[in-house]
């Protein structure tokens, strides 16, 4: 495989393990290495800013790293200039909300918006599920009423306890073709952003920024979220343990997320 000029890499099922962590001594010489070469390191997340910047905090080189995260509806450089911000419009994102709460197709879902300021849900901040959710949305607010958030909205974070909601997003979809997009973002969950919005078309403009044809590019994925940006570029790879849709349609890596399967292959280009 050629080296790239541009490293993108999801997190959570991809370079992160199962737990979360990284190896940071590691990936902070990869990141050295790379800068030597000229070479970019994207984080494309549908996580949010606070969760991503905390992750990578630590490192010696965290100010070379650029964030598409939201799923790209926010772009924000390791110095933390903001390039680029694509909230909802506000009647948008508020029907959405009121659906998903009323529709019966949609029912048992665990509903977060996703604001520039924080993320907010009208979960008890006592509940399990808020304490849970917490570890991906450091800033997540209890709200009465969701609807009355005044927030600019990025992106919907819509949750089951099941596995397979492929009924949910193709039925969100049909509502609302044209004004927003459902993808799924794997463990039994929806993001919901702007149909112009997602990890391809934020890489495809941190491209034109920089100069670097997508061919150019590499990036590593494990769910539907990560399928446009894997076929974006001129090396997308699903990690092992990545969705069977996923696995299907683009390079398949040989080890998965607990293994290193990222910093291997970036290991692998740098030699």
């Amino acid at each position: 495989m050629p080296t790239p000029r541009v490293i993108a890499t999801d997190l959570d099922g991809t370079f992160l393990n199962a737990a979360g962590h990284y190896d940071q001594r590691r990936f902070d010489r990869i990141l050295a290495a790379m800068k030597r070469r000229g070479m970019r390191f994207v984080i494309a997340t549908g996580d949010p800013l606070d969760h991503a910047v905390e992750l990578f905090s630590g490192l010696a080189n965290a100010s070379d790293l650029t964030y598409a995260v939201e799923d790209g509806a926010l772009i924000v450089l390791g110095d933390g200039t903001i390039l680029t911000a694509h909230p909802m419009p506000m009647a948008d994102w508020q029907a959405a909300v009121q659906w998903l709460q009323t529709e019966p197709v949609m029912a048992d879902n665990f509903l977060i918006a996703c604001g520039t300021a924080a993320a907010y849900t009208e979960l008890a901040s006592n509940s399990s599920r808020f304490q849970a959710s917490q570890a991906f949305y450091p800033s997540l607010t209890s709200v009465a009423d969701l609807s009355a958030v005044q927030d600019e909205i990025l992106k919907l974070d819509v949750t089951w306890l099941r596995d397979d909601v492929s009924q949910q997003e193709a039925a969100f979809n049909r509502e609302f073709s044209g004004r927003l997009t459902a993808t799924s973002s794997g463990l039994g969950g929806l993001n919901v952003s702007l149909p112009t919005v997602s990890k391809a078309a934020a890489l495809s403009q941190l491209g034109d920024l920089w100069q670097i044809d997508p061919s150019e590019m590499a990036a590593f994925g494990d769910s539907g979220n990560d399928l446009a940006m894997l076929r974006l570029v001129g090396q997308g790879l699903a990690v092992a343990n990545a969705a069977p849709d996923l696995l299907a349609g683009v390079v398949a890596l040989p080890l998965t997320n607990n293994q290193g399967v990222v910093m291997e292959q970036i290991e692998a280009w740098l030699v």
